[in-house]
């Protein structure tokens, strides 16, 4: 007979009594004594103390095998030794100054070389700051308000990012015209009504959309294989028809490939062939440390450079620190 529910989570506790202490601890201090949302479970989370490879190690000492490495930033395990020598070695040299250092500009160029869509390119601390830096380009260079995203897809913990995250049965309408969904009460308002939701895989409904509000929509974001909903890959020629699409109603097209580019060393857009008009990226390209980068067409990024007197704003104190670089460069070496 089947174990219930409460027997697995007996045996649980059994198994985790330190990370059942320290979760106690941890919830003086953090809400739920959780301080990150897609690393939480019920009852608690084991507590890990170690990393090597793909094997990982819980505070009570138990052994497992990580298919997770961190959300797949992690592309070679945790601590590859050529990168934790490269990042001892630049630690021992600082971890982030505030100016330029010759490693980022090596990253950049590695990333410029290697995927199709990017002639220019920014780093930042985040896949989420990546995104939401692609959109605000986009308005920049298009005047346009609203952005275009497809229902169920995920672009980080910003408004636009989250919206129709989940479709919910009796609330997100009919399938070819999706209702944008708040993910929480935290978001309301304009936030809502500036993005339009249309499905995954339906190159007629993103037509008909697209045709509909091309004079008010900035940009269609898509996570060119749709990672919130369980990596489900695009149809043949559905990229390339959003593509078509997008050139023919003079809106901007942004692949967030923030995951998919560990698919090909020029991301998910070498693999099919489409090249976007912006690229988010982050995970792997920081070698396990945390990293974000947006990039495109010259004539768009040129709207972030500094001599313009128009230039846009784009200021954060880790962006292209010094430590990232060089783990990124070493693990990018493939």
């Amino acid at each position: 007979m089947a174990a219930s529910a409460e027997e697995l989570r007996r045996a649980y506790t059994d198994w985790t009594r330190t990370s059942a202490r320290l979760m106690e601890e941890a919830r003086r201090y953090f809400p739920g004594g959780d301080t990150r949302s897609s690393a939480y479970y019920t009852p608690y989370p084991a507590f890990m103390t170690r990393g090597e490879g793909c094997l990982l190690w819980d505070a009570d000492g138990h052994e497992y095998v990580d298919f997770m490495n961190n959300f797949t930033s992690l592309i070679h395990g945790h601590a590859h030794p050529p990168t934790v020598a490269a990042v001892t070695e630049q630690i021992a040299r600082g971890s982030a100054y505030a100016a330029p250092s010759e490693s980022q500009l090596e990253l950049a160029r590695l990333l410029c070389e290697r995927v199709p869509s990017i002639d220019e390119l920014r780093f930042c601390s985040s896949g989420t700051e990546a995104t939401s830096m692609c959109i605000r380009a986009a308005r920049a260079c298009t005047g346009k308000p609203k952005v275009m995203k497809i229902e169920g897809g995920y672009h980080g913990s910003h408004e636009i990012g989250e919206m129709s995250l989940v479709p919910l049965p009796g609330k997100s309408g009919p399938p070819d015209e999706p209702v944008t969904l708040a993910p929480d009460r935290s978001i309301n308002g304009s936030e809502i009504l500036d993005v339009i939701t249309i499905p995954f895989n339906d190159a007629d409904v993103a037509r008909a959309r697209l045709e509909e509000h091309a004079d008010e929509v900035a940009a269609l974001i898509v996570e060119p294989m749709l990672g919130g909903l369980g990596m489900v890959p695009p149809e043949p020629g559905y990229l390339s028809e959003l593509r078509k699409i997008t050139e023919e109603c003079e809106v901007l097209l942004i692949f967030d490939e923030v995951i998919t580019l560990r698919l090909a060393s020029g991301g998910l857009q070498a693999r099919s062939e489409v090249t976007p008009d912006l690229t988010a990226m982050g995970k792997i390209i920081g070698g396990g440390l945390p990293i974000g980068a947006f990039g495109g067409r010259r004539d768009i990024l040129e709207i972030f450079n500094p001599d313009r007197p128009d230039s846009i704003m784009h200021a954060s104190t880790f962006s292209g620190n010094a430590l990232t670089m060089a783990a990124g460069l070493e693990a990018g070496v493939f």
